[in-house]
């Protein structure tokens, strides 16, 4: 008599644990994996016009210009130029939120400088070998320009930082074929799906071909010679099924940001030593990894000791632990501009320095995220 009730109850049970699958499997497919995909995030308060690829790194959170040439960020509190203005530059209204992104798309043989300009961002996760993404972003040309074809999106597994104001040959993933049309008040979605091949940590938006293999038409009104896109709404999402990844060996210190500080737990030294334990090269060789991942980050390492010893002592001691972190990477092939010490002695301990175990742990070693 007892069974019908519980067949229901476990029936019901089951269902309940299908609905709360399903809601995970929704919720992986929103979830947008590029951060600040709208541009309405800063760093610093918005300032003056772009003059340099620095300018735009500098006040645009989570994104950076990845070659010499100055993309444009447009908004409140951002003043264009009255010569930029003149060309029609600033016109166009974001598609969501107040800010937007202008990057320069075509017109190396026509000789404008910054004849091309690319965006690049840090997902906020590695895209998952053997997932389905579905890619789009909004773009709109500027209605005095040149309207193109290839604008799209590259994946890459590096932070690109390219030593060139112009064009960036590489194979993107997904780009239109067509020219990308739009007027002061049209927005058009550029978007695509792929599987992910590698466990690609960055994208790239951009005119990766040739003047000479991109069509293009005249704009609207009086044409310059160059074609200039408008930038908004990026977004990468899962497509189900929904794979499980392999965990990324720097999971445990993303989200990569300037000012982090991200503790290095294997290494640690003997008392009123600096020699760097064998066990603690896991660790080095990871940061060197990741350094040369993102080549553009810079970092301070910080040497720390226990309170055993003079607070002079101490000091000196804390400075030749990080020294002998940083001797390290260089020897590895890391740029020495990019990496600098400090010791802090015993001045930011993070254990009780009365047990052994405790003194252990404050002889350690960090590094801080100078720059990303």
């Amino acid at each position: 008599m007892y069974i019908r009730p519980l067949i229901f109850i476990i029936g019901t049970f089951i269902s309940f644990l299908l609905a709360l699958s399903q809601d995970k499997i929704n919720e992986d497919e929103e979830i947008n994996l590029v951060p600040n995909p709208g541009f309405e995030v800063f760093s610093i308060m918005p300032h003056g016009w772009f003059y340099r690829g620095g300018d735009f790194t500098s006040l645009v959170k989570d994104w950076s210009s990845a070659s010499e040439a100055s993309p444009d960020v447009y908004g409140p509190n951002i003043t264009v130029p009255d010569t930029w203005q003149e060309k029609g530059f600033g016109r166009k209204r974001p598609r969501s939120g107040n800010y937007m992104a202008g990057i320069t798309a075509f017109g190396c043989k026509q000789g404008k400088p910054h004849c091309r300009e690319y965006i690049q961002v840090n997902f906020t996760e590695p895209l998952v070998v053997g997932q389905a993404y579905h890619v789009e972003f909004w773009a709109s040309p500027l209605h005095t320009g040149i309207h193109s074809n290839n604008l799209g999106i590259l994946f890459s597994m590096q932070k690109l930082q390219e030593k060139t104001d112009r064009v960036v040959i590489r194979h993107p993933q997904i780009y239109s074929e067509k020219i990308v049309p739009g007027n002061e008040y049209i927005w058009h979605k550029i978007q695509g799906d792929i599987t992910a091949d590698k466990p690609y940590k960055f994208l790239i938006i951009g005119n990766f071909f040739p003047d000479e293999e991109t069509l293009r038409s005249e704009g609207s009104e009086n044409s310059h010679n160059f074609a200039y896109y408008y930038i908004d709404d990026v977004k990468v999402n899962r497509r189900p099924p929904i794979v499980e990844g392999v965990e990324d060996e720097f999971a445990d210190w993303y989200p990569l940001e300037e000012d982090k500080v991200i503790p290095l737990d294997n290494i640690l030294f003997d008392t009123d030593r600096s020699i760097i334990r064998t066990k603690g090269r896991s660790d080095l060789d990871r940061l060197q990894k990741i350094l040369l991942e993102y080549p553009t980050m810079e970092i301070e390492v910080g040497g720390h000791t226990d309170n055993q010893g003079s607070f002079d002592y101490n000091m000196k001691l804390s400075n030749r632990r990080a020294k002998a972190v940083v001797n390290y990477l260089v020897k590895k092939g890391i740029e020495e501009y990019r990496l600098s010490y400090i010791g802090y002695g015993t001045t930011r301990h993070i254990a009780t320095n009365d047990t052994e175990d405790g003194r252990q742990q404050n002889r350690r070693v960090e590094f801080r995220i100078r720059r990303i």
